[in-house]
């Protein structure tokens, strides 16, 4: 009887590697006009990536850049790797639909960066839209503001003790506090060490995140909801969730403890507010759903923002001669005692701003983003893209395009000047993704970033022991940065 399962089972695989076998030749011959590398049974092509993170970026580099596009085989899925901005405008322009395998599912749950189809897309946008809009951003300029003072307080030790800290992890804490602040409309002053402890959670979540998808046996879901519960790591997943779940859990107490109110009574002042009162007109906008939508919001307002301020005060560190420039735009804005509006946000501070793209060009702080075809794509040069195909976009290598940017490696805020930004193509410049499904929080994560930087450089002037950040120097993850840190000494500026 033994010998008959074994028989069977035996009998059972090999006609299904024979079913994979040919589904996977009939794929592949619909990709047949386009670059690949050979591949291996179950793993694809993820081999060239070593299923390792240690050097991630240089690896990337090496598999896609000598082709215009690329396909990759992760297992026996086709991905199609894009770089050329022309090319990912086209995709993004018709395509809204987003799906990541699942990969993303345990650690981020279902928001409106990983909704997948376009109709629940849809639906998170218009309950996050009132969120963004110019009022909105006008309010949160108030904590932005008074955060960024909290900043320059914090760096003041390190200021009088002439010594070089690393600045990522102050900007970690100092983000986590702002958005908690304009989420709930509460200062998370008493918050201690729990603002780090975050920053800790999520800088371990988008190394998970990636570490998954280039690892076969991680793929399943029951592989990996096991390998979370026997490393531990099911405990950081669970705090990851911690804070939004809090954050809703409390607003929607205080509307069913207030006598006669309505979650449609929502005042509307904070974003939590604005997530309920929409999440209750919408069909399966759960409460569950509320609070993916928050995790969202915290995930795109913190890293990505903290990643970019890091980096430009140690580009400024490094260009001294770019530093006194702003810091004369800086203080212009404070002479005569003049305080930061959102007008000089918006319409003011023109070289700071281009400080902030080119930095974003440079080390762009997301370093992919994708897309799911959900029909034939045709691209300029009439290639078509066939339906179903998972497509992603490699921003950092779109913004470091030797055709649109000359010498791309060499930080120059000069690129970003009302004339040169005119020679270059529309849309060439993709700071947070592109198309219809690009962050919706661009304009309030421009606004926090250069309210942040206005306070620090005009109360400390910035160094650094750090000659230049090279390509070499940069990890990535799902975002790109600094291997070597941010180091940054602060001296006081006289008032």
């Amino acid at each position: 009887m033994n010998y008959l399962i074994i028989i069977l089972f035996s009998v059972f695989l090999s006609l299904l590697a024979v079913l994979i076998t040919i589904k996977e030749k009939r794929r592949k011959k619909k990709y047949k006009d386009f670059p690949s590398y050979p591949t291996y049974p179950l793993i694809g092509n993820l081999s060239l990536l070593s299923f390792s993170l240690n050097g991630f970026l240089r690896k990337m580099a090496k598999v896609i850049l000598p082709y215009r596009r690329l396909l990759f085989w992760v297992c026996h899925e086709p991905v199609m790797f894009l770089w050329k901005h022309d090319d990912i405008i086209t995709v993004s322009n018709q395509c809204n639909n987003r799906d990541l395998h699942h990969f993303v599912d345990e650690w981020i749950g279902f928001g409106i960066i990983s909704a997948k189809p376009e109709d629940e897309w849809k639906k998170s946008r218009k309950v996050l839209n009132p969120a963004f809009t110019s009022e909105m951003t006008a309010r949160y300029v108030e904590v932005f503001k008074k955060r960024s003072l909290a900043i320059v307080d914090w760096i003041k030790p390190a200021a009088d003790s002439g010594k070089i800290i690393d600045i990522f992890q102050l900007a970690m804490k100092n983000n986590i506090y702002i958005i908690v602040e304009n989420t709930t409309g509460v200062a998370m002053q008493n918050m201690g060490d729990k603002g780090k402890e975050y920053g800790d959670v999520m800088e371990e979540a988008t190394f998970a995140i990636l570490e998954r998808i280039i690892t076969p046996w991680l793929h399943p879901r029951f592989m990996y909801n096991a390998y979370l519960k026997l490393t531990g790591k099911i405990k950081t997943v669970n705090k990851f969730h911690d804070l939004p779940a809090k954050i809703l859990k409390s607003r929607l107490n205080e509307y069913r403890n207030k006598s006669g109110s309505s979650f449609e009574d929502a005042d509307s002042k904070t974003i939590i507010d604005l997530v309920i009162k929409g999440g209750v007109h919408e069909s399966g906008f759960t409460e569950t759903r509320m609070k993916d939508e928050l995790l969202h919001i915290i995930i795109a307002a913190i890293e990505t923002t903290s990643l970019t301020i890091s980096s430009i005060l140690l580009m400024l560190a490094i260009h001294q001669d770019v530093q006194q420039k702003v810091y004369e735009e800086v203080a212009e804005v404070f002479r005569g005692g003049n305080t930061l509006t959102p007008d000089h946000l918006m319409e003011g501070l023109k070289y700071l701003e281009q400080v902030v793209h080119e930095t974003i060009r440079r080390y762009s702080p997301v370093s992919f983003t994708t897309r799911r075809l959900r029909k034939d794509t045709t691209l300029k040069d009439n290639t078509v893209i066939p339906s179903g195909t998972q497509v992603v976009y490699c921003l950092h290598f779109a913004n470091n395009d030797p055709e649109l940017y000359e010498n791309p490696q060499i930080w120059d805020p000069e690129r970003f000047s009302e004339e040169a930004v005119q020679k270059r193509p529309k849309g060439s410049f993709m700071a947070f993704g592109s198309g219809p499904r690009s962050c919706i929080g661009i304009k309030y994560s421009l606004q926090s970033i250069k309210t942040q930087l206005t306070y620090i450089l005009y109360n400390y002037h910035v160094s650094t022991n750090v000659t230049e950040l090279r390509e070499d120097q940069l990890e990535m993850d799902l975002n790109i940065r600094s291997k070597i840190g941010y180091p940054i000494k602060f001296t006081r500026r006289q008032p």
